[in-house]
């Protein structure tokens, strides 16, 4: 016999880790709002990401907090009054907030020491990786009877303002980005293995080398990546057409992501950027259980995946991802573009 689950009115999501997992529960309200159309649909989620979806369809409120803060996520609960809060990535200081401030239905994992702060808990292993992180996601809720969708889809909207401002602020720096450019992100935060900055600056070598590739490269990454970005730049054999964009808020990112033709990166928030706003995403996956595409790929068609033949927690073997492959999917894919556009 199914447990009587109460008609939710005020529901919380949290999710306080990085970009691409938090753009991975992003079809949770969508499935809530299926289940639950009067409800408020609120998110507490870090405080660098929250602009990137703020205007996100169906969510009505982002909170955003640092580090996980037990008094921060304790007052954002007792403030709105929830009924139900949902810990899509669990951690003892959000589990132990919400069952200090009271939320009467407390939705996280079984499996965590601290899940006897849970009062509705979801019993699912997630790290054979044995379906993607926003089906792990989506299957949260079936604690709470929600029927999944048949589209699990993720669209970001950049609206054109934001494109526009990206023009300004790049041309103004001698940037040209209204000519054809794709980007490449050679940096992470090492939550993966990676293809290594030697393999991104050979294949930026094959790019500059074939004439039939007209288009322009942006590195992009954040202030912190100078140094990474700089040595890319430094080793190049040839350095024209290259260009660094760093100084890009989470929105103006998404806004450059949208206006260019591929982008190409290894395993990190930004390439579920390139899929949510819709751009062909090239990508580098480790086959370790943990880090596989099965699981954290984009949740796209539009994408290329490279993973290496040989591939061990003990035994990083990324880099026998050829550059030249890489290249010549590049081209082939680059060329298809020409064909549609005309160019």
């Amino acid at each position: 016999m199914k447990a009587i689950i109460p008609k939710f009115k005020k529901i919380l999501l949290i999710r306080t880790d990085r970009i691409g997992d938090v753009i991975l529960s992003l079809p949770l309200f969508s499935v809530l709002k299926n289940t639950y159309p009067d409800a408020q649909l609120d998110f507490i989620v870090n405080k660098r990401i929250s602009e990137l979806i703020e205007n996100y369809p169906n969510i009505n409120k982002v909170h955003s907090i640092e580090n996980d803060s037990i008094k921060d996520i304790k007052l954002v609960c007792i403030q709105n009054k929830y009924d139900l809060a949902i810990a899509v990535h669990p951690t003892f200081k959000i589990a132990l907030a919400l069952y200090l401030a009271r939320v009467k239905y407390r939705l996280g994992t079984g499996y965590r020491w601290y899940s006897l702060f849970f009062n509705i808990r979801h019993y699912q292993h997630r790290k054979y990786s044995l379906k993607h992180e926003l089906e792990y996601n989506i299957d949260l809720l079936n604690e709470i009877h929600c029927k999944r969708p048949d589209n699990m889809a993720i669209s970001l909207t950049v609206v054109p303002e934001i494109m526009e401002n990206v023009k300004k602020k790049l041309l103004v720096t001698g940037i040209p980005v209204d000519q054809r450019f794709i980007i490449i992100h050679p940096v992470t935060l090492g939550s993966a293995k990676v293809w290594s900055k030697q393999n991104f600056i050979n294949l930026i070598d094959l790019i500059h080398k074939d004439g039939d590739c007209e288009f322009n490269i942006f590195l992009t990454g954040t202030k912190e990546d100078d140094s990474d970005l700089n040595y890319i730049i430094s080793r190049l054999q040839e350095k024209s057409n290259v260009y660094i964009v760093q100084d890009l808020n989470l929105k103006e990112l998404a806004g450059l992501i949208k206006m260019a033709e591929l982008f190409v990166s290894n395993s990190t928030g930004p390439i579920h950027i390139a899929a949510a706003v819709g751009t062909f995403a090239v990508g580098f996956y480790s086959t370790v259980l943990s880090e596989r595409a099965s699981r954290w790929a984009p949740y796209t068609n539009k994408k290329k995946i490279f993973i290496p033949q040989e591939d061990t927690k003990y035994e990083d073997k990324m880099d026998s991802i050829g550059p030249d492959e890489v290249f010549s999917f590049i081209k082939s894919y680059m060329m298809k573009v020409n064909s549609k556009t005309g160019l």
